[in-house]
């Protein structure tokens, strides 16, 4: 056996070598290159999300000329990986004859317009922080 590792260590060597590059190049493709693609389109999914900010703030400016229905603001518009659609938060107050006023944050579906759900302010602000947190990814915290 001596005599075998003497003769052929140098092909030992290159035999080990060219397994750690192909252990390597095959890490390569499987992880690092899949991870990378992942990434890039989730900067496209948020960057494609900013593009609905100017037509949702038409909306909301349209909604807003009637004087009965409250004022609303944009809060944000963000791609949520948990739907795989662009969200957006609005902040709602409502004024009422007493002086009394409400005030709600609700989230909307940007591509289908649909209400996802609602919060009330302050008693729901936990809810409302906790639920931009999950459907963010983790990305917005308030």
């Amino acid at each position: 056996m001596n005599t075998f590792l003497k003769n052929n260590w140098f092909k030992m060597i290159i035999a080990v070598a060219v397994l750690i590059i192909a252990l390597a190049i095959g890490c390569y493709f499987a992880i690092y290159l899949p991870r990378q693609n992942y990434a890039n389109q989730l900067f496209t999914k948020k960057a494609d999300c900013q593009k609905y900010t100017t037509s949702i703030k038409d909306e909301i400016d349209k909604e807003n000329a009637n004087p009965f229905g409250g004022i609303s603001y944009l809060e944000m518009v963000f791609y949520s990986p948990k739907e795989d659609s662009c969200l957006y938060a609005t902040d709602k107050l409502t004024t009422y004859d007493n002086n009394d006023s409400k005030r709600e944050y609700f989230i909307y579906n940007a591509l289908t317009g649909s209400k996802i759900t609602s919060f009330q302010f302050p008693s729901q602000w936990n809810d409302y922080k906790k639920f931009l947190l999950e459907y963010s990814n983790g990305e917005i915290r308030l």
